[in-house]
């Protein structure tokens, strides 16, 4: 980009004193930075929550409130707990039926009633006793009595024999397992196969007792029958308390914990509606879930803004700050700046279409940002705002996502990096099928991690959004250099053209002119080209520096093919018509609307100069007619000197063309030593002062002159001015 000599405005001039000019230059910056932080909160606020209200029992809603998100509604914890209290207590307990327990208990019984008899038959009673005990059975002293009688004995010994056998067969449970049974049915686990049979046709250990003694009278032999049996009965059916358990924890985790599910636009509450129990509990699940989700409920979204902000401001001072330390001249120009907000706000802007057509994010014209500052600054600032713009872009909540970050970053830097001198059209879909690349890549790398979207959509508004925000870059370009004052390569290639009215003008009423021109031209060109300054600008801005001759062609001596002209005027009107070429040129330049940066060739191209040979033909009047040598600010260009690298270059190129037209003998010798004459001779007026040209860069360009010279010198007649424009006199013929 190249930048003309227009007056800079208040605010792109840099400040003399700090107060106030230092604070009102750069506060004008903060505001304009504090504006754009702004109005991106403005266009992505923070989420504004729901708000639910407060209700309670009995009350009347005031309002419809409708659910955003779809959620459920838990049970009340003492209504889950009684149901589940419920399923467990319905759970059929398990129990294992021991085959060998009636034989284990025959055994039994029949062991300790010859332990007796032996017991007794020894030792009488006293014997009976210790095995009584042994045998933890609390006997009374008639129980004992009892036993002692052989035939009594007997007789209790085959009551409980035939009670287990009898009884027994379809199970016996033990007292306390028959307790904790609060079921009508039972599970038995018999010889691998199970069963649910009801509670009633297998017995408990009391009933077994209560069916052995029934028929039988209250007595010491009955009471020590139940003794008897209640010692050496086994229990036929086992819980199995760990499948029972098992079953329970089941039962108890199979009770639905939901009250109810709720889906998005389903009307929780109507408006006056009477609030009761159950609403309450969809409020409060309502509320829990939004919570849960990051949603705001019933408070202001002040402070999420206000956080917005700060991030906001946060990421642009880091971009201002580096384009003040890094690009001060960027900095200096409010224009600049104010264009550069510009862009980032047609981004966002743009970003409001993106998330109302609810389209993957990747269609953020990032590539818009990148290539409008590419264009006009280069591709390092470029690359610079397209890292800055992608952190401002998820710091937005429609766009928080590290994902979207990368995608965006890596197409953004691609166009930035790739965008160069657009000169042709067919350039641009190069460098789209560059960023179109770069976007397949990144977004192919994340779905190869797992991520979410899917890959031909996703690329498909990507490339979408990179040839809409190329083209929509290359269409803005126009006004932001008309903002900045930039003149952009593009914009240089329109005006290089040859078929501009102006050029085709001064082709058919300025023939030899436009010759010198394209001549010219073509030295400047290959003059920047070696030193690396911007030959396209060189080349554009030779194409104008001299048409203002078109005004009065004849008088300059490419364009006579008669009598000169001036042989019949003074002096001071020949230099005055020569000196008029810059302004006329000026004139017909700004009515063509020709940029900025190329009128700076037309004023400096002679630089302020004096017009050598009509001042001293002045002066030679002047003595003969014994008048007063004239003054010479009358025969000097209006200037300025060259103040830029690739205007001090058309200086040059326009006097080292001109006299090596006119070279009797262009040797190299002789080229030499004219490119040598004309440099020295602009150097020793001080033309070369006010620009950026090096020793180094000016010792290239003498190299490069004299090739293209050698190389494409074309003889013309020789005119008496010749010696006059070796020297770099700068007259202007």
């Amino acid at each position: 980009m190249r930048r003309g000599s227009r007056k800079p405005g208040r605010l792109s001039r840099a400040p003399e004193k700090r107060w106030p000019d230092g604070v009102v230059h750069h506060g004008a910056r903060w505001l304009v930075l504090l504006a754009l932080a702004t109005g991106l909160v403005v266009m992505y606020p923070s989420d504004p929550g729901v708000g639910i209200g407060r209700h309670r029992v009995g009350t009347v809603a005031p309002r419809d409130i409708i659910a955003q998100v779809d959620f459920q509604v838990p049970k009340d914890s003492a209504e889950l707990r009684r149901e589940r209290e419920e399923a467990e207590a319905g759970v059929i307990p398990t129990f294992v039926f021991q085959e060998n327990a009636r034989d284990s208990s025959l055994s039994a019984l029949a062991a300790f009633f010859t332990r007796v008899d032996s017991a007794g038959a020894s030792d009488g009673v006293a014997g009976i006793s210790a095995v009584m005990a042994a045998s933890a059975i609390d006997a009374s002293a008639e129980q004992i009595q009892i036993l002692a009688d052989r035939r009594r004995m007997a007789t209790l010994r085959d009551l409980a024999a035939s009670a287990i056998r009898t009884l027994t067969p379809d199970g016996v449970m033990s007292p306390n397992a028959a307790y904790q049974v609060a079921t009508d049915s039972i599970r038995v686990v018999r010889r691998g196969s199970t069963a649910v049979v009801s509670r009633n046709s297998v017995l408990s250990g009391r009933d077994f007792y209560d069916r052995a003694l029934a028929g039988r009278e209250p007595g010491a032999d009955t009471g020590l029958l139940r003794l008897i049996l209640a010692r050496y009965l086994a229990p036929s059916l086992v819980p199995d308390t760990q499948r029972t358990e098992r079953d329970r924890s089941l039962a108890r985790n199979s009770v639905p914990i939901v009250e109810a599910r709720v889906l998005e636009g389903e009307a929780i509450v109507r408006a006056n509606q009477q609030v009761g129990e159950a609403e309450l509990r969809k409020l409060d699940a309502y509320r829990n879930q939004l919570r849960a989700e990051g949603v705001s409920v019933d408070s202001s979204n002040i402070a999420a803004n206000l956080g917005g902000l700060v991030l906001n401001i946060l990421l642009l001072a880091v971009f201002g700050v580096l384009v003040f330390f890094f690009r001060p001249e960027i900095y200096l120009s409010f224009r600049s700046l104010a264009a550069i907000t510009g862009i980032f706000a047609i981004y966002f802007v743009s970003g409001l279409l993106v998330t109302g057509l609810d389209v993957p994010s990747a269609a953020m014209p990032i590539v818009f940002v990148a290539v409008s500052i590419s264009i006009l600054w280069g591709g390092r600032l470029a690359l610079l705002a397209t890292l800055v713009v992608c952190s401002l872009t998820v710091v937005q909540e429609p766009f928080e996502a590290v994902q979207l970050f990368v995608i965006l970053l890596a197409g953004g830097s691609a166009a930035a990096l790739s965008v160069r001198t657009l000169r042709r059209l067919a350039q641009t879909w190069v460098f789209i099928a560059i960023t179109a690349g770069a976007f397949a890549v990144v977004i192919l790398g994340f779905l190869l991690r797992g991520a979410d979207f899917t890959f031909l959509p996703t690329l498909g508004w990507a490339l979408g959004s990179t040839i809409a925000g190329t083209f929509m870059a290359i269409g803005f370009i126009p006004v932001f250099e008309w903002v900045t004052g930039i003149t952009s390569e593009q914009t240089l290639v329109g005006w290089a053209d040859t078929n501009r009215p102006l050029l085709r003008r001064m082709a058919v009423e300025a023939p030899g002119t436009f010759a010198h021109t394209i001549q010219a031209a073509n030295l400047a060109e290959a003059g920047a080209a070696a030193i690396g300054a911007n030959g396209l600008l060189c080349r554009a801005g030779v194409y104008y520096h001299d048409v203002g001759k078109i005004e009065r062609p004849g008088h300059f001596i490419e364009n006579q093919q008669g009598p000169n002209p001036h042989d019949r005027l003074d002096p001071r009107e020949s230099a005055e018509i020569v000196r008029g070429h810059v302004t006329d040129g000026i004139r017909l330049a700004r009515r063509e609307r020709v940029p900025e940066v190329l009128l700076d060739f037309i004023r400096e191209h002679h630089g302020d100069q004096t017009i050598g040979f009509f001042l001293r033909r002045a002066r030679e009047q002047a003595e003969a007619e014994g008048a007063e040598p004239p003054d010479p600010a009358g025969f000097r260009y209006p200037g300025p000197r060259p103040r830029s690298r690739e205007t001090a270059i058309a200086m040059l190129a326009d006097s080292v063309e001109s006299a090596a037209r006119v070279l009797p003998e262009p040797t190299q010798e002789n080229l030499e030593e004219l490119i040598e004459g004309i440099f020295e001779g602009k150097r020793r007026q001080g033309q070369l002062d006010d620009c950026a040209l090096t020793f180094q860069d000016i010792a290239a360009l003498k190299r490069r002159f004299l090739r293209f010279l050698l190389g494409s010198y074309h003889r013309r007649i020789s005119y008496s001015e010749a010696r006059d424009a070796a020297a770099g006199d700068g007259d202007g013929r």
